[in-house]
């Protein structure tokens, strides 16, 4: 009877360390060197800043140039979901602005997650990328001052959306679209892409403070001014939450936007 008892001790053990929470993996982080493709060497990470962010089983990934201005300042994002079960990471791909074959798709990698860094290895197959190795160590990005209100934190998807002009969320060019934001501190990303047609939009990101009544985002990119020059615009916006939701109101009155919290 004991040693059964201790083989059902050590295989709960066992589970608890294969199937950990997702929100092990929440913050933002930046690459410091990747391993990708025939690559035998790793390559520090010093000009095109890569970016990835988690929150509660979503994640979001971007390719921005810090120090380049111009026609490619920004290179590219994708994102989706993940899970970490059987002591792997497991993603999988809701937008990829490289290749649209690759959503959909789901890959397991192994990795590493501690204090300061976050590591995953593995291979990823579209139609452009072929069992495609993908290697990266990645340091947290750490805030200069806490969160003041941590309302926002999590994973919100709209529900309505204004931007001053024709253009409305779910109507025309945005019809099937959806549009996901993470706040996961110090980071704010978003993306907007349509499932159906698995077309990319577009992506942005910034760090973020909120104290409860206004959002304030330091840009970080934003792919529908891939010139840069948006780089390190401060702007505020009103915030109000109320039952799931939040209203996002700025830009003197040309933007709303409604989003509520992911399931």
């Amino acid at each position: 009877m004991k040693r059964v008892l201790l083989l059902l001790l050590t295989l709960s053990l066992l589970a608890l360390r294969a199937d950990e929470p997702v929100s092990k993996l929440n913050g933002a982080f930046r690459q410091v060197k990747n391993k990708f493709g025939t690559m035998t060497d790793w390559k520090p990470r010093d000009s095109v800043t890569v970016i990835k962010v988690f929150r509660d089983g979503y994640w979001l990934g971007a390719y921005y140039n810090d120090k380049r201005k111009g026609r490619r300042w920004f290179d590219g994002a994708c994102g989706g979901t993940y899970a970490l079960k059987n002591g792997k990471y497991e993603e999988t791909v809701g937008y990829y602005s490289w290749d649209s074959t690759a959503v959909g798709k789901a890959y397991s990698f192994d990795y590493a997650i501690s204090p300061k860094q976050y590591e995953q290895y593995g291979k990823m197959t579209s139609d452009k990328y072929k069992d495609y190795p993908i290697n990266e160590v990645c340091d947290r990005i750490t805030a200069a001052e806490p969160l003041k209100n941590n309302a926002l934190e999590g994973v919100w998807f709209m529900q309505e959306g204004y931007w001053g002009g024709t253009s409305r969320f779910g109507e025309g060019n945005y019809k099937d679209f959806q549009v996901v934001k993470i706040f996961s501190y110090p980071m704010v990303v978003y993306a907007y892409y349509n499932p159906k047609t698995r077309q990319f939009d577009g992506a942005g990101g910034a760090m973020y403070q909120f104290d409860g009544k206004t959002l304030t985002e330091t840009n970080e990119f934003w792919s529908w001014q891939p010139d840069g020059s948006r780089k390190g615009n401060v702007e505020s916006f009103k915030m109000t939450l109320e039952n799931g939701r939040f209203v996002q109101e700025g830009w003197s009155g040309k933007l709303r936007e409604v989003y509520a919290k992911a399931n």
